[in-house]
């Protein structure tokens, strides 16, 4: 199988204050939790406490309450802003609750898996549970509650092949990444730099896992940027801050803007 993997820099403005789960959770600035006692398995509510804007993206694993969850679209939430959002479970055998909120994870969604979830979009949850069980069997490993997080917390992968990653992507410049892999090949972009490194860092492991079983690749990256360009975006009606357009012929993706700015975007491409 063939990898590759080029950062790029998209400029912009750069002008709204956008915090990540992450940051806001160290400052206790941000709240997840079930949306009541009794719990929704695609539901749960997050009340955004600080004075700048909390995005939430596709992919992220936040553990905790009644069984670890992973955010299913790209969201904003403005200041002290309580919403209900769109989750799925990534734990499936787990249904009492560890606490009554989500803490933060240091982990996503395989990439694999999020393009799969778009593609099966009919039935995410199931898509995502078959994934998860697909990988337990591959690593030869089993979970009680089948939880993604026990099996991306057990990955080790050689020091200096991380930090020569890091030092190549995390340079204060860069705030997207074009990815050929032999499954599934995508260009990611985020609001900046910051968000950038916080949200690739979660992928790490599934990105050096696909690097360390492969060989370079004919990445074309003009082609690639071109198709984005030319890629035509259907508008998605939802009555939140941000607005979405979601691409879906041949493949997918989705691009999210707050007051026409992109503040995330995910390109599949064959």
């Amino acid at each position: 199988g063939e990898y590759f993997f080029v950062p790029l820099e998209f400029r912009k403005k750069n002008n709204i204050k956008i915090d990540v789960f992450d940051y806001l959770f160290s400052k206790n600035l941000v709240e997840a939790r079930e949306i009541n006692e009794d719990g929704n398995v695609n539901v749960i509510n997050v009340l955004n406490k600080s004075n700048n804007f909390l995005i939430l993206h596709d992919g992220e694993i936040i553990t905790g309450a009644k069984q670890n969850r992973t955010i299913d679209k790209t969201v904003i939430l403005k200041s002290q802003q309580s919403q209900n959002i769109d989750v799925l479970c990534v734990e499936k055998g787990r249904w009492h609750s560890t606490g009554s909120t989500f803490s933060s994870h240091n982990t996503k969604l395989g990439m694999d898996i999020r393009y799969s979830k778009e593609l099966y979009n009919q039935n995410k949850q199931n898509t995502v549970w078959s994934e998860i069980d697909k990988r337990f069997q591959n690593q030869n490993k089993a979970s009680p509650t089948s939880d993604l997080c026990s099996l991306d917390e057990e990955k080790n992968f050689n020091k200096s092949f991380k930090t020569e990653f890091k030092s190549k992507v995390f340079n204060k410049v860069y705030n997207g990444i074009i990815v050929k892999s032999p499954t599934v090949s995508f260009i990611e972009i985020f609001y900046d730099h910051y968000i950038f490194e916080n949200q690739i860092s979660k992928s790490l492991n599934s990105l050096l896992n696909c690097q360390a079983n492969s060989k370079n690749s004919n990445l074309n990256l003009d082609v690639s940027l071109n198709n984005l360009k030319q890629s035509i975006w259907l508008k998605e009606s939802i009555d939140t801050n941000e607005s979405s357009n979601s691409y879906n012929c041949s493949t997918k993706g989705r691009a999210v803007f707050y007051e026409n700015q992109l503040v995330h975007l995910i390109y599949y491409f064959m």
